[in-house]
């Protein structure tokens, strides 16, 4: 597989990805490509192996309620195997819950051939965290890390993988600090998963060291140079305040997850109350019978 100068990123759109750029809210990750040299593109079509080998990056976002039917699959392997970069992203929902179970996908059926999958449970900062985000740590030393020392998320899930030395993050403030990113490579290929991608999008990528960390990932999958200096977008403005942001949004999390619970249990009342009015109907019937 031949890489042209300018490596070309192409973001399936074709499976209700949440990663899909042409969103406003992933405008600056467009611009941070583009002045790092690279050039973006979306395919809405069934993935196919002659398709995806025009690209030297396949970016598959986060997919929610659809999934990738045998043949895609087969391709996306293959386009691995051949030389390609792949990123794949799975997140966690608003239930607590997340990974293909939670957004009724197969992100796992790709990922197993790979040796690794995402969890199905979402993880989150304790109640204590200063900034109400998942702070994630290094894990090894991996070329891509050069010059990043954290990495931050709203939420995300956990990634499980055999080879220990494929862990590329862990969530340094929660429990048992699991896996939050992985890169392996697959023959001629190379793959990153990411447990959660709320910092490509505008509100987190200028926090921490996402840009530099984002330009060095699509720099790896596509085989350049990663020694190279990384331009930053210009994000101040549009950056919102992270602590009363993400704290606005784990409240409304927890919110949804009590009215969950409450539902469940209300759900219960209502099914005994309904076997109680049975259990009369019957004992009137039988009355009736009686007399």
């Amino acid at each position: 597989m031949t890489s042209p100068k300018q490596p070309a990123i192409l973001f399936d759109t074709g499976h209700k990805e949440e990663l899909a750029i042409d969103e406003p809210e992933l405008s600056q990750l467009v611009k941070l490509l583009e002045i790092n040299g690279m050039t973006s593109y979306t395919l809405n079509t069934s993935l196919t192996l002659e398709e995806l080998g025009k690209y030297q990056v396949v970016v598959l976002g986060n997919p929610l309620e659809s999934s990738f039917d045998s043949q895609e699959i087969t391709a996306v392997v293959s386009y691995v195997e051949a030389g390609g970069g792949l990123l794949i992203v799975s997140g966690a929902t608003i239930f607590g819950k997340g990974g293909d179970l939670a957004r009724n996908t197969n992100l796992n059926q790709i990922a197993q051939h790979f040796k690794f999958k995402f969890s199905t449970k979402a993880i989150e900062p304790p109640s204590e965290a200063p900034d109400g985000l998942i702070a994630a740590g290094p894990a090894g030393d991996h070329p891509i890390l050069e010059g990043c020392g954290h990495l931050l998320l709203a939420s995300g899930v956990s990634l499980m993988a055999e080879n220990t030395e494929t862990h590329l993050f862990r969530a340094a403030n929660v429990i048992g600090t699991p896996t939050i990113a992985i890169a392996t490579e697959s023959k001629k290929g190379r793959v990153i998963a990411f447990g959660g991608g709320t910092f490509f999008f505008n509100d987190y990528i200028g926090a921490g060291d996402h840009e530099h960390l984002i330009v060095q990932v699509f720099r790896w999958l596509a085989g350049k140079s990663i020694d190279l200096p990384v331009k930053k977008v210009s994000t101040p403005d549009l950056i919102l305040d992270e602590t009363s942001a993400t704290k606005a949004i784990l409240d409304l999390r927890r919110q949804l997850d009590k009215i969950e619970v409450e539902l469940s249990g209300l759900k219960e009342v209502i099914n005994t109350s309904i076997k109680e009015m049975e259990k009369l109907v019957r004992q009137f019937q039988e009355e009736e019978k009686e007399n």
